[in-house]
């Protein structure tokens, strides 16, 4: 199982394109789960989704310095969460940042009741690079999977509106100190 999706922005006056692609994990030892989760039981993990974004864009140096940003919403029990790599949990909202940065997760939950666990996940710029503490997303998907029963179908990527409305509350809740265009 392979869902690919290409989505298309345009940010300081240079056209881009994201690359999307979320395929189910057939083999959690070879995508490194091991490293995150000590005595793994890689059938517990197997068939969640491995979600990687690459960017093409035609912008040069600090043109191309993006970042990510990623809220998770979970059905079976309503949380909605602004998702970090735990050691930069504090810095900020930014999953990544940099150059082109790439996104890539692999979440894996079988642990979960059944219901959906679904991340929308968004393309943002810093207007000054990195003077201000102020993120605008300029594009935007979603995707995630169902559990039942502990095990997962990964969902298709599905273009988003940019728009953070749905999830300014939990980003400034979360993070105040940051301003969303």
């Amino acid at each position: 199982m392979r869902r690919e999706l290409s989505v298309p922005f345009e940010v300081r006056g240079e056209r881009g394109l994201i690359n999307i692609r979320v395929l189910a994990n057939d083999d959690p030892w070879a995508s490194g789960h091991q490293l995150v989760v000590p005595g793994l039981d890689a059938e517990e993990f197997r068939g969640f989704p491995i979600c990687t974004a690459t960017l093409r864009y035609h912008g040069q140096g600090i043109n191309a310095i993006m970042g990510w940003v990623q809220v998770v919403t979970r059905s079976f029990d309503g949380d909605v969460s602004v998702d970090t790599l735990p050691f930069l949990a504090d810095a900020g909202p930014l999953y990544a940042y940099g150059f082109l940065p790439t996104f890539f997760d692999a979440p894996a939950n079988p642990g979960h009741p059944d219901g959906v666990w679904r991340a929308d996940t968004f393309l943002v710029i810093a207007p000054d690079v990195i003077h201000t503490r102020a993120l605008e997303p300029i594009a935007a998907f979603t995707w995630g999977y169902r559990i039942t029963g502990g095990y997962a179908d990964p969902l298709d990527p599905a273009r988003r509106a940019t728009d953070w409305a749905d999830h300014r509350a939990v980003l400034t809740k979360r993070y105040p100190d940051w301003t969303y265009l």
